[in-house]
Parts: structure tokens; sequence; C-alpha cells
């Protein structure tokens, strides 16, 4: 059994802005905290995703379906791939509620920071549009 002693927390916050016709503006915040566990052998993201501002109709920028999306980088630049991380959910479940989500993975000795981002999908195509990242450094 291994002890599971949880290092300095970095905290981490990224607003974007969708826009739909008619100027129809919806903003979305992803915040949390990414710890290190068991003497840097596992990550830890807790985070949420909720709507800051908006129009009342949610619909005007398609009601897209918002997920988050993790990324790894490693001392010499690699990067893991980007992966899914959390539920989706639509922009009329996040007005009303906010979306927790929970993510552990392995932390291998050459990892040193996660990347994070939002991921919109629009309507049955499934079209996607991501936001910018937010890197959170975890080791130096």
């Amino acid at each position: 059994m291994t002890q599971s002693l949880e290092l300095p927390v970095q905290e981490f916050c990224l607003d974007w802005t969708l826009t739909g016709e008619e100027g129809a503006r919806v903003g979305i915040t992803l915040s949390g905290q990414v710890s290190l566990l068991d003497n840097n052998r596992f990550y830890k993201i807790d985070g949420v995703v909720y709507v800051t501002e908006g129009d009342t109709d949610i619909r005007a920028v398609g009601n897209p379906r918002i997920s988050v999306r993790r990324n790894g980088v490693e001392k010499t630049g690699r990067q893991w791939g980007w992966e899914m991380c959390s539920a989706r959910k639509t922009l009329g479940a996040l007005n009303t509620m906010e979306g927790y989500f929970v993510r552990t993975g392995y932390w291998a000795p050459a990892d040193r920071a996660i990347q994070l981002s939002l991921c919109a999908e629009h309507g049955w195509s499934r079209r996607k549009s991501y936001s910018p990242h937010v890197t959170v450094r975890m080791v130096d």
C-alpha cells in the first residue's frame, strides 16, 4: 500500500468566450488545481467548468457540448498528446449547475507540466473548436 502524500498544489484558471450569430456571447471558465501524489508518482486534477456570462438564450451560440482536455509536457519538450478528461456537458447544463471533474494519472520522472484547455462540440457533425490552453508547471 502506498502512502498518499500531497505536495504543494498549483492552481489554474482559463476564461474562454464563445461567440455566435448576431453578436451572441457566452463566457466559460475552467478553474481548479493540480497536485502530485505519492512522491511525484501520480497527478490529480480537481477542476470545475461553469458559465460566467452570456445571453439568456445560450442556443444563440449553438448550445455546444463542453469538455476539458489535458496534455502533458516532459523535460525534453515532448508532449503526451491531448486527451479528454471530463464528461461533455451542454451549455444549458453548465448554465444551471457547474461541471465538476477529477482526473488522476501516472506522473513519470521526465514530466514537468500539464496543459489544460476546453473543447466545444457543435451540432450533429460534432464540429470541434478549442480554447487556448493553460500550462500548469509542476516540476522545475
